[in-house]
């Protein structure tokens, strides 16, 4: 099996004071600019009901708006109520994972980071009972996004059921994107080689947008939020895959999450309230004073994913590796050969994902 992941993702860049996060249960660092100090210790940590990998980041925050630096030598251990003891595995770049485990209903979860001589705590957190069920729907339009003019862009929307609960749900959504991408495959004599495996790449859409719902505000049963854009381009010649992970999460940790929302759509005008820190539910053990960014956030999870084609798509597409009779193999571009060079940086594999479907 092939999967390749590059150290630093779009999300890990996106703030200013906050998150790390995906997908197959996708993880991705955050960035800090404002009144963060360098060397900052962040520690983020997403623990869910999902079968997928559960991860941990810890990392240092940077200046002059450099990536935050991953610290490769703490001790991660998962704690519960029971003070049963589970760590996690380091895979590098200030990742830590677990597999195979998942947050139980009824369970209290902590984490602890042992980092030099340092012992950091979380406070415990429970598993929410209820996430909403979502239907997803796309559309194709000629609309201004990243730019004044109208262009080409895709956008991801849901309208969202509700659970029937005295309390109020308080969710968030991520967006992740999955299209196929067929490598070129040139005739020829002899004994030939198998065709290439196709390339499938991954990448967050639009992992700035902070998707929240706030159950306290109102008394409806559903709710409509737009999740995600992006410009139309040639990753749509093939399968296009929009997975969501909606997450319900308690009111602490959407009260954290709404105030990095505040922090990032902030623009610094005269009234703006200044960029700050915002500092979560983890904590030195031994000395108080040490203010940690991040949280560790304990979230009911329910994937949904929605697929489009290059019949759906109302507009011209490049296709860059169509074969060409007589054409040398050195004039086709480098992204039509090696799945790397299409990536760019994102995630990518050559083994299709056990969800996939072609229907």
């Amino acid at each position: 099996m092939k999967i390749y992941y590059r150290s630093q993702s779009n999300f890990i860049r996106f703030v200013s004071v906050c998150f790390l996060f995906f997908i197959s249960s996708c993880l991705d660092q955050l960035d800090f600019v404002g009144e963060t100090q360098e060397g900052q210790l962040v520690i983020y940590g997403l623990f869910t009901d999902s079968d997928e990998r559960q991860v941990v980041n810890i990392s240092r925050t940077s200046l002059l708006g450099l990536a935050p630096r991953g610290v490769p030598v703490a001790e991660v251990t998962l704690v519960t109520d029971a003070d049963e003891r589970i760590k996690y595995f380091n895979v590098g770049n200030g990742d830590y994972e677990l597999i195979g485990v998942k947050a139980v209903e009824g369970k209290l979860y902590s984490l602890e980071v042992i980092l030099e001589g340092k012992i950091y705590r979380s406070s415990f957190e429970k598993i929410p009972k209820f996430v909403g069920e979502d239907n997803l729907s796309f559309s194709f339009k000629n609309e201004p996004f990243r730019n004044e003019s109208p262009e080409p862009v895709f956008t991801v929307s849901t309208e969202c059921q509700l659970p029937n609960t005295p309390d109020p749900v308080f969710l968030r959504w991520q967006v992740e994107e999955t299209y196929l991408w067929e490598r070129i495959w040139l005739p020829c004599t002899g004994l030939c080689p198998p065709p290439p495996p196709n390339c499938f790449i991954s990448n967050l859409i639009e992992p700035e947008r902070l998707n929240l719902f706030d159950g306290s505000m109102t008394s409806t049963n559903s709710t409509s939020l737009i999740l995600g854009k992006r410009e139309v381009d040639n990753s749509f010649i093939s399968i296009f895959y929009v997975t969501v992970r909606q997450l319900s999460m308690d009111r602490n940790a959407f009260s954290y999450w709404e105030k990095i929302k505040i922090t990032v759509n902030n623009q610094g005008s005269l009234f703006d309230i200044p960029p700050a820190p915002v500092f979560g539910n983890i904590y030195n053990a031994e000395n108080p004073d040490e203010r940690i960014l991040g949280y560790f956030e304990v979230a009911k999870e329910k994937t949904t994913r929605i697929s489009t084609n290059r019949g759906d798509v109302p507009f011209f597409l490049n296709r860059p590796c169509d074969f060409i009779v007589g054409k040398p193999a050195s004039e086709y571009a480098p992204e039509c050969v090696e799945c790397e060079e299409r990536a760019k940086g994102r995630k990518w594999t050559t083994v299709e994902p056990l969800w996939w479907s072609e229907n």
